[in-house]
């Protein structure tokens, strides 16, 4: 018993030391954290002037996944910032990935024929933090999911 205790423990201590050899790239430079900022708003066709959608869960989720990636809270003013790590970075593919949220909801009475809007998202900008290189998207308007 003590000795698969110390295999175990020998295994994850290597395996914490060890650079993780696949990860989210952008430009030849490594990414330790990705932050996704958008406005989540009531409306079906990206109304820039709709309310907000306050207190609503959004979620990053890839194509081929039921997994969200990661999930964040929007805030009074329909603001949200999505934050994966090294670790969430592995799963991710921009080319695939999307920001969804199901509807309707209490503050908010639209309904998208599959209950579900999406936001594509961009690039703006990788920036040295203290932790490693931080890239930061941004959303765009959220649609009706087709």
């Amino acid at each position: 018993m003590a000795k698969a205790n110390v295999f175990l423990l020998s295994i994850f201590v290597i395996a914490s030391l060890s650079s993780l050899s696949h990860g989210l790239t952008i430009n030849g430079i490594r990414i330790g954290t990705l932050e996704i900022d958008g406005v989540l708003r009531c409306t079906l066709n990206a109304n820039t002037n709709a309310p907000p959608i306050s207190g609503q869960t959004v979620s990053l989720r890839c194509a081929g996944s039921n997994t969200n990636l990661a999930q964040a809270v929007t805030n009074p003013a329909g603001a949200f910032r999505v934050v994966l790590n090294i670790v969430d970075t592995l799963a991710f593919d921009p080319s695939f990935c999307a920001i969804q949220v199901n509807l309707p909801v209490a503050t908010c009475s639209v309904f998208p024929p599959d209950g579900v809007l999406t936001a594509s998202f961009r690039l703006v900008n990788v920036v040295q933090g203290s932790v490693g290189n931080i890239a930061n998207f941004v959303t765009g308007s959220f649609i009706t999911s087709l």
